[in-house]
């Protein structure tokens, strides 16, 4: 910018570097020799590739700005998109009627909050997602209260309404992209680049979505194990 310190610069060989989420490697810029020094934090051994990582970015990312898919990316997301309608689907069995249903989405909708846009992880939902699910599926005494509280856990039977939804969602997401990881990556070694590429994506968005099912059920299992709401 105008008036400070700032210059560009252009550094041809460290964009020449392959990126990898699990990258420990710092850049800086050296005065005494006057240039920007890239440092491996672990041991290189001979003929070793050199990584760096672009910083925590999701598939989506990667892909429209760099054009590659990173397979096991821990930043992995999947946006909920139909979760708010697969628990309308779900009407009969989670609320009391049609009315309290539609008191409940009143209710998050007012605090600002929406199911369909949240970044779901293999390590759990964003924990707006889950203040959103607590208000809708949380027992009419809780929903009577601060619902602000309800940014925690309050009890382990709506937990459990909580968990049970986003592993029914999970389950439901999988199936509509249709095939397993596994199909998809095969598939993806025989086809054009773009295709492929597609279906790497994919693959990635269902191992999110089969690694948070199953750290539910495995959060579940260990709170029913200790009558309480464990992580």
């Amino acid at each position: 910018p105008a008036g400070s310190n700032l210059e560009m610069a252009m550094m041809p060989m460290l964009d020449a570097l392959n990126h990898k989420s699990s990258a420990a490697a710092s850049c800086a810029f050296d005065a005494e020799r006057n240039a920007f020094v890239l440092t491996s934090e672990t041991d290189i051994k001979t003929g070793e590739q050199i990584y760096l990582s672009y910083g925590p970015k999701s598939n989506d990312e990667l892909l429209q700005l760099f054009g590659f898919v990173e397979e096991d990316n821990p930043n992995e997301t999947f946006l909920s998109i139909g979760l708010e309608e697969h628990i309308i689907s779900q009407a009969s069995r989670l609320f009391a009627s049609e009315a309290e249903m539609q008191r409940r989405f009143n209710l998050i909708r007012q605090m600002g909050m929406d199911l369909g846009t949240a970044e779901l992880r293999a390590k759990g939902a964003p924990p707006e997602a889950m203040h959103a699910l607590r208000v809708l599926l949380g027992s009419a005494k809780e929903v009577e209260g601060d619902l602000i509280k309800l940014a925690s856990p309050r009890s382990l039977d709506t937990e459990e309404r909580v968990w049970g939804v986003l592993r029914d969602y999970c389950k439901l997401a999988r199936n509509v992209m249709g095939g397993s990881r596994k199909a998809d990556l095969k598939e993806a070694q025989s086809r054009e680049p773009r295709r492929a590429l597609a279906l790497q994506l994919r693959a990635e968005k269902k191992r999110v979505l089969s690694e948070l099912e199953a750290r539910l059920q495995r959060q579940q299992a260990r709170s029913r194990k200790a009558k309480r709401v464990v992580s």
